[in-house]
């Protein structure tokens, strides 16, 4: 079978959008599928590419997150999938690639489907300062969304709560839930840690790990002010954060604002052979995001056997079970957040074994295989 993958982001960009398609497409490649990546980036990544199966059109940078770029000629794209003779087109964005994809698929008569990873009108601070305005621009964002997903012929969701949401939304369509999928080989419980923890000058000291992007929807500052009662409950505790984005000088402010600079390491970007080796170094992952359409660091955690505090919110919850494998906390809760981490340090060996099962419903093989069975409805159907 022959896929086109449309997208508003791409390498060199790293987050949950990118690693979806880069997993989705190593699973089916694997499996003898040929798989086509249409998608914005900058002019460096244009010039640099060796990939012939990916092809990038020129972007310019989203303002309000200038990470992002919004192709702007992207349209060409249908001659090169009519030449190379695509047989299915899957949409991982919204934006002006996404509306190639639906250009190329109905001028071609092909099947479209859309994945919605990204719920993007719980984003509109990006665009609107004042709660009137915000209120507004939500509004029009979710009939945006609407719009476009009617296009499509399929609309996968990674969570069943973000498909109850597109339904109370009235979203009349044929949704399936299909997670993204995670390499429970690369991520183990037998990964040993300990050269983190000696670069990061950790003995016997309790780490908590967050993993994502820094901004604002990611709620850390939930977490930056729980710290300090963990901190009088485990003085041995260092809170790891790891990851890029807009909002890290204003965490890092926060941070120092509240007299924990000795408590926190801002890591950065952690590089994709290195990512694991993390998870295993720390005691319990904290998850309080308010804006999860899935949750993939959290799942990849758990693979590596370590329970999750995570935010009741979204898609977490339908991840992280209490005392099962890990807690949920009121997300606007930094009292909650402190007490589940606490909770969850104390009793982690007993979680880190019910983490990995949690982490093997949701293998890559699994989710594919998942994936396949519609891709193949779709392709039989008239």
């Amino acid at each position: 079978m022959k896929i086109a993958f449309f997208s508003d982001t791409y390498l060199p960009n790293r987050d949950g959008v990118v690693t979806s398609i880069l997993t989705l497409r190593k699973a089916l490649e694997e499996r003898g599928h040929e798989v086509f990546v249409f998608c914005s980036g900058p002019r460096q990544a244009k010039e640099r590419n060796l990939d012939d199966h990916v092809f990038y059109y020129t972007s310019i940078p989203f303002k309000p997150y200038p990470d992002y770029k919004i192709a702007l000629f992207p349209f060409f794209s249908k001659r090169k999938v009519k030449k190379l003779g695509i047989q299915l087109v899957h949409s991982h964005g919204i934006a002006t690639t996404g509306w190639a994809a639906v250009w190329a698929a109905r001028s071609l008569n092909l099947p479209l489907f859309t994945t919605f990873h990204t719920l993007i009108p719980e984003a509109v601070h990006y665009v609107a300062r004042s709660n009137k305005a915000k209120n507004l621009v939500k509004r029009m964002a979710w009939s945006y969304v609407k719009f476009y997903l009617k296009r499509s012929n399929v609309v996968i969701v990674p969570s069943n709560v973000i498909k109850n949401i597109l339904i109370e939304h009235g979203l009349e369509k044929e949704i399936y839930t299909i997670p993204t999928g995670i390499d429970v080989n690369r991520f183990n419980p037998s990964i040993n840690g300990e050269p983190i923890r000696k670069l990061l000058s950790i003995k016997d000291e309790y780490l908590v790990l967050y993993v994502g992007r820094l901004v604002k929807e990611k709620n850390l500052d939930v977490l930056i002010k729980a710290a300090p009662k963990v901190l009088n409950n485990l003085p041995n505790c260092k809170f790891l954060v790891a990851g890029l984005g807009p909002a890290r000088e204003y965490y890092k402010n926060l941070i120092i604002e509240n007299n924990l600079k000795d408590s926190f390491i801002l890591q950065g970007y952690i590089g994709e052979g290195r990512l694991a080796y993390y998870y295993a170094a720390s005691d319990v992952f904290v998850f309080p995001s308010k804006f999860e359409t899935q949750g993939l660091t959290a799942l990849e955690a758990m693979a590596c056997g370590k329970p999750v505090v995570g935010a009741d919110y979204l898609a977490i919850k339908e991840i992280v079970k209490n005392g099962y494998n890990g807690y949920l906390f009121d997300a606007d809760d930094p009292d909650d957040c402190a007490e589940k981490i606490i909770k969850t340090i104390n009793e982690k060996s007993r979680m880190g074994e019910n983490a990995r099962k949690t982490a093997l419903d949701y293998s890559v093989e699994k989710c594919v295989d998942k994936l396949l069975k519609v891709y193949e409805k779709a392709i039989n159907s008239p």
